[in-house]
């Protein structure tokens, strides 16, 4: 009858594989604590000190103790301590005379599971067993979930760098040189990677053509179409003028921009550096502006829908090239909404901050220091691009030195 009694209070924990080291001076007790699991179907080791029982836990730890506190020589509180101490993956049931619920409170206190009185109801014995073990198992889950996703989040992280370090070397890798012209761009990525991009490429003729865009969105998405966008450009680098060109990127990048549901704004422009002339068509960007020597601010004009966004070349929005010319001291900007929308960018004239900035240096100090003006070591919103392409000043002869 006792042992019937004893399966049907005992609880639904499945008890297979799971291994108890059982710690009590008195043998009836550890006989009977021996028992009772083994009926339950544990794997139990004895011990009948805390001296046996520190052998056996630094040998080949269980996964619980039922420990009493009440020892001669080591204590069940020092196997406590020695247990956590050690940071061993296991659960500690301390077991105390009736009447020690003082004793009980104060090993929980120092990082007991739980406790059972002696005498063990039977009831209440298999009820803490099973609770114990059941958030050790959770416990047990939720680091190894705790693992796997620190094991995910380590190989994202490196898969990250790999694409940032791939995107990197997609933008150009050195300044062209442009007799007269003084030529330098940036480009910081939100993230790791981005969705803005710069080009520049130099074509028979001569003539430099330069592109800037910007894919809606950030992350890695963004940076997927960047590499597709920057790529369809490079291919159509040899269209006759700035208008085919972006006509040509258009045409092929319909169906990708249509099937990820995005859209890409961008400016194309085609440097004639013999005649001094510019010809751009702008893609819905709307971020470029041209510094007068003088000072004068002259934003880009005649600006278009999006890439992505339509396709009807013969409606009010399509596309058109603007040429413009470059007098000696002017300076094409053209950077993305990263710009103005960074926080220490706000109430700042850009084009106004750009233009004293020429004043006073070359164009590769002049993007450095709009980026670290608007950024300022912060985390940015979004992706930061500035491109510059100024022509020289003609430099005054210098002054006759009369002759005695």
């Amino acid at each position: 009858m006792a042992e019937t009694t004893e399966r049907q209070l005992s609880g639904a924990f499945d008890a297979t594989g799971v291994r108890v080291l059982v710690v009590d001076d008195d043998p009836s007790i550890n006989r009977l604590l021996q028992v009772r699991l083994r009926a339950r179907g544990f794997q139990v080791e004895t011990a009948f000190n805390g001296e046996e029982a520190l052998r056996a836990l630094g040998t080949d730890p269980p996964d619980l103790v039922l420990c009493d506190v009440s020892m001669p020589g080591a204590s069940g509180l020092d196997v406590l301590a020695w247990v956590r101490r050690e940071a061993l993956d296991l659960a500690v049931i301390m077991t105390t005379a009736y009447g020690s619920e003082q004793v009980a409170v104060d090993a929980l206190r120092r990082g007991a599971d739980d406790y059972l009185r002696k005498p063990f109801d039977p009831s209440e014995f298999h009820v803490v067993i099973d609770r114990t073990l059941s958030r050790l198992l959770l416990g047990r889950q939720n680091a190894e979930l705790r693992h796997q996703l620190d094991l995910q989040r380590q190989q994202l992280e490196a898969e990250l760098d790999r694409a940032s370090t791939v995107q990197a070397a997609l933008l150009p890798q050195s300044v062209p040189i442009v007799p007269g012209y003084d030529i330098a761009a940036v480009c910081l990525p939100a993230r790791q990677v981005g969705g803005d991009f710069y080009d520049w490429q130099q074509r028979p003729g001569p003539s430099l053509l330069v592109s800037i865009g910007d894919v809606m969105g950030k992350g890695m998405p963004a940076a997927i179409l960047m590499a597709t966008v920057r790529t369809a450009f490079r291919a159509a680098t040899d269209r006759v003028s700035a208008l085919e060109t972006v006509l040509a990127v258009e045409r092929a990048l319909a169906d990708d921009l249509a099937n990820a549901n995005n859209f890409v704004t961008a400016v194309h422009v085609r440097l004639d550096p013999a005649r001094h002339t510019l010809d751009y068509v702008d893609a819905g960007h709307g971020y470029g502006f041209i510094c007068r020597s003088g000072g004068a601010i002259e934003h880009l004009a005649e600006r278009g829908l999006p890439l992505g966004i339509g396709t009807d070349l013969t409606g009010p929005w399509h596309r058109r090239q603007t040429r413009v010319t470059m007098h000696p001291g002017d300076a094409l900007v053209m950077h993305s909404d990263g710009l103005v929308d960074a926080p220490m960018a706000n109430g700042l004239d850009i084009p106004a901050l750009t233009t004293s900035l020429l004043d006073a240096g070359p164009a590769a100090s002049t993007v450095s220091a709009l980026a670290e003006r608007v950024g300022g070591g912060l985390n940015l919103p979004d992706d930061l691009t500035i491109v510059i392409v100024r022509r020289l000043p003609i430099p005054h002869p210098a002054a006759a030195v009369p002759v005695d």
